[in-house]
């Protein structure tokens, strides 16, 4: 029997990295996602006994903390993977087969879960998109893997090629240019507490959407989508505004220390505040010699819509991490050379 849901890799597969490479000596350094090592500190938070034994119906205090960090009409979600996983089957059941154009290369989940409702997509280069018109158009700001961005005039002429413009804001939080973009009318726009906040495990994101779409999401998700606790939680760290200030500024400061080693070593890179890929015909070789050195990162080999090798880092937790992969760095390079 065939596996008909698709299989699209992801980051933070220790396990298997485990199996290919054992246990490292040092232990492993986990690089290969984009999620702040320095999370905000859920656990300072108190949780309310309502929040553990009530269904949890977003109360007005948490709907308030959410418009006031994303926007107005901003609605708790199960992580943004909920809502790209909701999205082609509300389009389907309001207007049946959608013609499709995903930026590429980005989030797989994207292309994947379009293909999987029998919608018709199209994987198109940046340079490329809102040439021919579809009816959605899905592109991340800033993209992942490669930290691109458009600019508002950009992204306005995007919205016009097609009836959805589906932005996957996923890693906008860390700059404050990329958090406060104003999007067309027609933006569906994606957001996560997964990146910025830390708070992968959490599950919590937010959607804001045009009616009458954002209610057809919202009844597609159901009732009671994202627990009580991830609530609270979640409504704390939005309110937390000091701690967004200097976790901005960390992040920075640390993309750029994690930059200037790459660029020591020769690799040309791009990103965001959260991470840098470099691009290179030898990305395998790195990835895989990273990997022997317990130094885990995303492999990124893309044949759609064109050629694409890259590995991408996320940000070591502190010095002591950066210098572990400067070494490795070095190391590996030397042998790749020879």
């Amino acid at each position: 029997m065939s596996w008909p849901w698709p299989r699209v890799p992801h980051g933070a597969d220790l396990a298997r990295a485990r199996s290919l490479y054992g246990e490292p000596a040092l232990g492993w350094m986990d690089l290969s996602t984009g999620i702040h090592p320095r999370g905000w500190p859920a656990e300072a938070c108190r949780v309310s006994e309502a929040a553990w034994r009530e269904l949890p119906a977003p109360p007005r205090q948490v709907l308030d903390a959410f418009e006031r960090y994303y926007g107005a009409g901003a609605w708790p979600v199960a992580g943004s993977q909920a809502v790209i996983q909701a999205l082609p089957r509300v389009w389907r059941r309001l207007r049946g087969a959608a013609v499709v154009e995903v930026l590429a290369p980005s989030y797989g989940e994207h292309a994947a879960r379009w293909s999987l409702e029998g919608h018709a997509v199209r994987l198109t280069a940046a340079q490329h998109l809102g040439r021919e018109r579809a009816d959605v158009m899905v592109m991340a700001l800033p993209n992942n893997p490669t930290g691109e961005r458009c600019s508002s005039i950009r992204l306005h002429q995007l919205a016009a090629a097609c009836e959805w413009l589906v932005v996957d804001a996923a890693f906008a939080d860390a700059d404050d240019g990329d958090h406060g973009m104003r999007m067309p009318a027609n933006a569906i726009v994606l957001r996560s507490l997964g990146k910025f906040f830390g708070l992968a495990g959490l599950r919590v994101g937010a959607v804001l959407a045009p009616e009458p779409w954002r209610a057809a999401l919202i009844a597609e998700l159901g009732p009671w989508a994202v627990s009580g606790p991830g609530l609270e939680v979640a409504a704390a760290a939005l309110s937390d505004a000091r701690w967004q200030h200097d976790a901005r500024q960390w992040l920075a400061a640390q993309s750029r220390a994690l930059g200037e080693r790459l660029s020591r070593h020769g690799l040309a890179h791009q990103g965001t505040a959260l991470f840098r890929t470099a691009r290179l015909p030898q990305a395998r070789a790195l990835h895989e010699g990273l990997a022997r050195a317990g130094i885990w990162t995303r492999l990124f080999e893309l044949r759609d819509p064109e050629p694409y090798e890259a590995v991408r880092f996320g940000l070591p937790a502190d010095e002591r991490a950066l210098q572990r992969l400067d070494l490795a760095l070095g190391k590996v390079l030397e042998e790749m050379s020879k």
